[in-house]
């Protein structure tokens, strides 16, 4: 998932990062106010989430250049569901913030019970689209109760249906093998590959001023895509060592909001690629691929 590159006088003009100004999400077409100013744009009251929860059977807060929250919306519109979706402003991410405990949009609500976010959540059964494909969230929907078995309902919704043939046998095989040498190579599971990145990051002033280029990336532990991608970042940091400086910062962690509210992180994983003359030269949003982020990573050589 891409997001356009920024204003390429983009300038990242101070070590403290107190002069460095992100630049504004592109315009997109609204499906409703802005959660925190009125209508009309005019001086109404603002409309806070407190006031919406509990209004609308399926209610999404999102925000306008998130693409986890345009492929929940294609995900629930092609299961016939039609949410009350209102995209959010500073004060109303911050509001949902504090009341779920969850950093990033987009943020769902069944009635005035919040399910999490597109894939995942601060709980483990969280998480609209494996609900929805298990079909918890339709009973959630029907019922107002979850299934008891809701985290094995969505563990069964990530992970397709295993056809049982003699190709999977000897997939199966594979997979076994496959798994067996990397436990042998990377014995650390992505969470502690994460922590270990972090605990091993140059402090990001610091690598803004080693004359290289720079990969901040923005993650939190109970991300399912950060995980899976985990162990190609610990091999790609020892791949480009001494030649970019990788920063990873757990965006779930209150410490980092200044930088999170710096580089605009509205899911994770987040990527920035800032060249060695201190330009945000692109960023990247999702699960990218290794072709697609070696591609992004020889620009800052």
């Amino acid at each position: 998932r891409r997001r356009a590159p920024p204003r390429p006088d983009m300038l990242l003009a101070s070590l403290s990062l107190a002069a460095w100004q992100p630049p504004l999400a592109p315009a997109r077409p609204r499906c409703s106010p802005v959660v925190g100013m009125s209508a009309g744009g005019g001086g109404g009251e603002a409309a806070t989430p407190d006031e919406l929860i509990g209004g609308a059977p399926l209610l999404v807060f999102a925000a306008e250049a998130c693409p986890y929250c345009l492929e929940l919306r294609r995900e629930l519109a092609s299961a016939g569901l039609e949410p009350e979706v209102h995209m959010l402003d500073a004060s109303g991410r911050e509001a949902l913030r504090q009341r779920t405990g969850q950093r990033t949009v987009p943020y769902v609500f069944v009635g005035e019970r919040f399910v999490g976010g597109c894939d995942d959540g601060p709980e483990p059964w969280m998480g609209a689209m494996p609900l929805l494909r298990s079909g918890a969230l339709q009973q959630l929907l029907d019922s107002g109760s979850l299934p008891a078995d809701a985290a094995a309902l969505q563990a069964t919704a990530r992970t397709p249906v295993p056809r049982r043939n003699v190709a999977l046998a000897a997939g199966s095989a594979l997979a076994a093998a496959s798994l067996y040498a990397y436990q042998r190579l990377d014995p650390l599971d992505p969470v502690t590959l994460l922590r270990k990145l972090e605990a091993e990051s140059p402090p990001l002033p610091q690598a803004l001023a080693s004359g290289r280029g720079t990969l901040v990336e923005f993650y939190a532990p109970w991300c399912a895509e950060c995980r899976e991608m985990a162990p190609m970042m610990y091999r790609l940091e020892k791949e480009y060592a001494g030649r970019v400086n990788f920063v990873l910062v757990d965006g779930a962690d209150p410490k980092n909001e200044q930088l999170v509210s710096l580089f605009s992180v509205d899911g994770v994983p987040h990527f920035g690629f800032i060249s060695a003359e201190r330009k945000l030269l692109q960023t990247l949003i999702g699960n990218v691929p290794r072709q697609a982020m070696e591609a992004s990573l020889r620009r800052l050589l």
